[in-house]
């Protein structure tokens, strides 16, 4: 970038303002603005959703706890188990299956996502063509390894209701 002007760098989005998703994330800064090095968002998981284990091949990754409480799992079943409140940053290495909930009854977490590269950037954008089809070339393209077998088990273990930002390409978000 050459000589960047004030609308270049400053950034001055308000909770849930920026670039809508097919998904519960808004990208605020896109990994091309920042020479590819990693993407910014800004996600939000409802009362007593679970963002599905998975593990990122190419991406480390940190979430910043800006409202609300999450329950994360790092390293899979047997793995590290912690809770983030608020002002908590969480590390979330590459090649480590990661998972979290909201545990709140009533609570919708806000949070930032930092995420190297532009792989998940490319995730979130490739969810508008809906779960399932997305889930399986996903892992094929962007090498984002989704732990299926452990969702019913992490649902029913923790009290959760449904899976965060379940939509199936037409907006619509998967009933809890």
């Amino acid at each position: 970038m050459s000589e960047p002007t004030t609308e270049d760098l400053l950034i001055r989005p308000r909770l849930g303002e920026g670039e809508k998703t097919a998904t519960d994330m808004t990208i605020i800064a896109r990994a091309e603005a920042l020479g590819g090095d990693f993407t910014i968002m800004q996600g939000r998981i409802g009362p007593k959703r679970l963002l599905p284990p998975h593990t990122h091949t190419y991406e480390d990754q940190a979430v910043y706890l800006i409202e609300g409480t999450l329950e994360f799992e790092v390293g899979g079943e047997g793995g590290l188990r912690f809770r983030a409140e608020k002002g908590d940053w969480v590390l979330k290495p590459r090649g480590i299956q990661h998972t979290f909930w909201n545990p709140s009854e009533d609570v919708t977490v806000q949070y930032i996502e930092l995420s190297g590269k532009d792989g998940f950037e490319k995730f979130v954008d490739g969810r508008a063509k809906g779960v399932v089809p997305w889930q399986l070339e996903a892992t094929f393209k962007l090498g984002l390894k989704t732990a299926y077998p452990r969702i019913p088990v992490l649902l029913k273990r923790h009290g959760l209701v449904g899976i965060a930002s379940a939509t199936y390409g037409d907006g619509e978000e998967e009933a809890g």
